[in-house]
């Protein structure tokens, strides 16, 4: 386990300063992604960086690329910012417009702003028979395990 390379993390911080190590080391970045970025409620941002329907805002979480967007619900929801086809980032731009729905650039997927299938291009002929579709909830962007505002 981690926690075990790294037997004293009191040794790292000293009276008058910090040691450069904290900052550098891979298995203490390791550790704090852990304990840190992984478990707590992270600031995403605020809903008035997002004020229409297909705004979006993109944030770095710890290691995740993520997105803030508002809904034609008006409501606000937090995606990561990936497709889950083969992974391509969705939106490039720090901020902008999506319009009506999210669109790979990779093969064209689309997505509502609640990060749902909205299509596949060919979806009866070219993914007939296999797992991809708008039943499949693997199919849709995933979503942040808890947002609240």
């Amino acid at each position: 386990m981690l926690q075990e390379r790294i037997p004293d993390l009191n040794k790292y911080v000293e009276p008058d300063r910090v040691r450069r190590e904290v900052y550098t080391d891979a298995d203490i970045f390791e550790l704090e992604m852990q304990r840190i970025h992984e478990r707590a409620w992270i600031y995403c941002g605020h809903e008035t960086q997002v004020p229409r329907a297909g705004d979006y805002y993109a944030v770095q979480i710890g290691r995740q690329p993520m997105l803030l967007v508002r809904g034609a619900d008006g409501k606000v929801n937090v995606l990561y910012n990936r497709c889950p086809h083969r992974g391509n980032m969705m939106c490039g731009d720090r901020h902008g417009n999506t319009g009506d729905f999210f669109r790979c650039s990779y093969h064209a997927w689309t997505f509502h702003h609640d990060g749902r299938l909205k299509s596949i291009p060919m979806m009866e002929s070219g993914y007939a028979g296999t797992r991809y579709g708008r039943d499949n909830p693997d199919c849709s962007m995933k979503r942040a395990a808890r947002v609240e505002s």
